[in-house]
C-alpha cells in the first residue's frame, strides 16, 4: 500500500522511474522483488527494465539490509595494527565472509578511511564507531549487537 502511495506522487513517465524507485527504496531501505513489479506496473515497463535500473545504482538495495552491519576500516594504517586478523576471526566465528549477503542478521564489509588514524583499528557496526578494537573486543561488541 505504501508503494502505491508513494508511486502517485510522479507521473508514469519514464523520466520519473529512477526518483520513484530511489523514494521507494528509502521507505523501506530497500527496493524488493514486489516493489519493481508494482512499479513495473504503474510505469507500463517490464518488470526486469525496472530492476535493471535500480540494481544498476549501489546506493538503491535490491535485498532487504541485514539487522547488523559491521565494517572495518581497510585502510593502510588500520592494515598495519592487524585489522586483517580481526576479520578472519569475525568470519571464522560467524561463518561469513567479507561481502556476503545471504545472512540476514550480519552483514561483515570493508570501509575507508573514516580519519581516526590515531586510534585504529576501527569498526563501525550499525553506525556506531569503535575505535583501536581487537579481536578480543570485537568479537565482544558485535555480541552485544546480535
Amino acid at each position: 500500500m505504501i508503494v502505491n502511495k508513494i508511486l502517485l506522487e510522479f507521473k508514469p513517465d519514464k523520466n520519473n522511474l529512477l526518483d520513484a524507485i530511489k523514494a521507494v527504496a528509502r521507505s523501506k531501505g530497500f527496493f524488493s522483488n514486489e516493489d519493481a513489479e508494482k512499479t513495473a506496473s504503474y510505469f507500463k515497463l517490464s518488470v526486469a527494465e525496472v530492476f535493471s535500473v535500480a540494481s544498476f545504482y549501489d546506493e538503491i538495495k535490491t535485498k532487504e539490509p541485514s539487522n547488523v552491519v559491521v565494517k572495518f576500516c581497510d585502510s593502510p594504517n588500520c592494515q598495519s595494527k592487524n585489522v586483517e586478523k580481526i576479520i578472519n576471526e569475525i568470519e571464522i566465528l560467524y561463518r561469513q565472509k567479507v561481502g556476503d549477503e545471504n545472512n540476514r542478521k550480519l552483514k561483515i564489509e570493508r570501509m575507508s578511511c573514516v580519519g581516526r588514524c590515531l586510534d585504529g583499528p576501527i569498526m563501525m557496526v550499525n553506525g556506531n564507531i569503535y575505535e583501536k578494537v581487537n579481536s578480543a573486543t570485537a568479537i565482544d561488541i558485535l555480541s552485544n549487537y546480535l
